[in-house]
């Protein structure tokens, strides 16, 4: 019978690591999709200021004028986050209370243990869909969620250890 696979360890949830999990994580190929909530707050934006102007509205012409520079603005703000994606996620991940966390990591024949000041996460293998490996890490995918695990903190048993749970 084989002992019990077990590993520990530790990591800071730092710049470096927030950004190797987003290139390793995110699809940053550019699509019309992405662009759709854009298009629509422009849409609502100029057909706040062409009512105002032609004067179909009965409504305060000072706040429609605003109204309608405001989903304007929304636009701008939404066509920034997708064109500078990656830095807009990282300075979110930064400035959230997990940034500068410590979290340790326990891998065993049970799961993925994930356990910080603010983040206490378990994931079973029961519950685990599909672990994709990349080249520095695996994405661990849930029925509702998908996780990213960097290699990095693990060693090369443990790397074996969850590849082999992909079978």
């Amino acid at each position: 019978m084989s002992s019990a696979f077990n590993y520990t360890a530790e990591y800071v949830l730092d710049k470096t690591y927030f950004e190797e999990c987003f290139t390793q994580s995110v699809n940053t190929a550019p699509s019309l999709k992405q662009y759709s909530k854009t298009a629509i707050f422009v849409v609502i934006g100029l057909a706040i200021l062409m009512q105002e102007s032609i004067g179909q509205l009965p409504a305060n012409t000072k706040e429609m004028y605003y109204l309608g520079y405001f989903f304007i603005g929304l636009a701008v703000v939404e066509w920034l986050s997708i064109r500078f994606k990656k830095t807009w996620w990282l300075w979110r991940q930064m400035i959230s209370k997990a940034a500068g966390d410590t979290v340790t990591l326990v891998v065993d024949d049970s799961g993925i243990h994930s356990k910080s000041t603010h983040v206490n996460q378990q994931i079973l293998w029961t519950d685990v869909y599909r672990i994709t490996q990349t080249d520095a890490g695996f994405l661990i995918a849930m029925q509702k969620s998908t996780t990213y695990l960097s290699k990095r903190c693990l060693s090369p048993s443990a790397i074996d250890f969850i590849a082999s749970k992909q079978a």
